[in-house]
């Protein structure tokens, strides 16, 4: 494996770093990009448009979704958190009563008839 890489590492050397397919797609859509934004800009109900408050609104409501996400999480942590420890008491009660029934059902047995 690594003969063929060592023999044909040369010839990748020698390629050229991007295809000049590539380059002219991302200059279309580069300009593409450019015109629209500059249509946009140019429409009369959109004179005070801007960009940035735009982002500010999106980025706000990602932050609340985000947030209530958070909230809603740490509520079911909490209330697994609760279940188990409940779950935990419960089977250190039924122990705790074993030994006391244990003793219980020893003495009813050493009992004469």
């Amino acid at each position: 494996m690594l003969v063929i890489f060592y023999s044909k590492a040369p010839l990748l050397a020698n390629l050229p770093k991007t295809s000049p397919v590539f380059e002219t797609r991302k200059r279309v859509l580069t300009n593409f990009l450019e015109t629209a934004k500059e249509r946009i800009k140019s429409l009369p109900f959109l004179k005070g448009f801007s960009f940035e408050i735009l982002l500010q609104k999106i980025l706000s409501k990602v932050r609340i979704f985000t947030l209530r996400t958070e909230s809603r999480v740490s509520g079911w942590l909490e209330s697994l958190r609760a279940r188990a420890k409940k779950k935990d008491e419960d089977k250190k009660v039924k122990n705790d009563n074993y030994w006391e029934k244990l003793e219980t059902e020893k003495d009813e047995k050493d009992l004469p008839r």
